[in-house]
């Protein structure tokens, strides 16, 4: 099923590279290619148009897709608010492109959850192992992830198996303690509460819970703090101290975006760890 989307501005490779997400590959003519719910996806610019292939194909895929993309983000508002900091008003432009995508709540707590003291390539390889294992085959190589009542079906020794290591018993204990009416409790909560809530669970602390919450549950006032935003913070802010000062920094300093703004300064510090020019630099 091929169909086409208008959904702008976009740029494929800053949304879906930026360690968003983890089961979403660039092949070598450009285009990307993942899992949405039960279908195979491919992506791809043609000219202004966004095109897009599915395996099989829902009848929905078109909404599913453009729900990924948070296509109703309206971009140039939200650089229009965040463009009064000054470190971030200069190098902003360039990222226009560079979206939130939009999570399946479950599938993101349990990324996130494998996410803890893991590079990119080793939590993707444990995301699509889980997958594998146990979600539904599509086509060859692509399975949908596992929902939650079949995940629960696997012991932790079996999780372990996949290569997860200490995390399979995060994974086994989150099974067992979130169930589709917490899920929904969780839903309607607002990012403070929903941020608490996310941190009772086994193997979430802050910045799980704050990944969780702007990923899967789209809020974006959320700021995930790993090592790139402490960096980030120090060298551009002069902001040091522990998760929750810090938090509050941004808070304060990108209010209802700062999910954007955290996008934005991590992708910076990406290019200068590359040696690449930074579109953000000291006041």
């Amino acid at each position: 099923m091929r169909f086409e989307l208008e959904i702008a501005p976009l740029d494929l490779d800053l949304t879906l590279g930026c360690g968003q997400t983890f089961r979403w590959r660039r092949g070598p003519d450009g285009s990307w290619s993942g899992v949405l719910s039960e279908s195979r996806v491919r992506l791809f610019k043609d000219g202004t148009v966004l095109a897009a292939e599915a395996t099989p194909g829902d009848s929905d895929i078109a909404i599913q897709v453009e729900k990924f993309l948070r296509a109703r983000d309206d971009i140039a508002r939200i650089q229009k608010e965040l463009r009064r900091d000054r470190t971030l008003a200069p190098g902003m432009a360039r990222l226009r492109g560079l979206r939130i995508v939009k999570l399946d709540e479950w599938e993101c707590l349990i990324s996130f959850i494998l996410a803890t003291y893991a590079n990119i390539p080793r939590i993707s390889k444990m995301v699509e192992s889980l997958a594998a294992g146990y979600g539904r085959r599509i086509s060859p190589g692509a399975y949908t992830f596992p929902d939650r009542r079949r995940l629960a079906k696997a012991s932790e020794r079996e999780l372990a198996k996949l290569g997860l290591g200490y995390r399979a018993r995060y994974v086994h204990e989150a099974c067992a303690t979130v169930d589709d009416e917490g899920l929904g409790r969780l839903l309607r909560m607002g990012y403070d509460d929903l941020r608490a809530g996310l941190i009772e669970l086994p193997g979430v602390g802050d910045k799980v819970a704050d990944c969780v919450s702007l990923f899967g549950f789209g809020r974006l006032e959320a700021f995930p703090i790993d090592v790139w935003m402490e960096r980030a913070l120090s060298r551009l802010y002069g902001q040091k101290g522990s998760y929750s000062k810090l938090r509050r920094f941004a808070s304060e300093r990108f209010g209802r975006y700062a999910g954007y703004a955290q996008e934005y300064l991590y992708h910076n510090e990406r290019l200068r760890a590359q040696g690449q020019a930074c579109l953000f630099l000291e006041q």
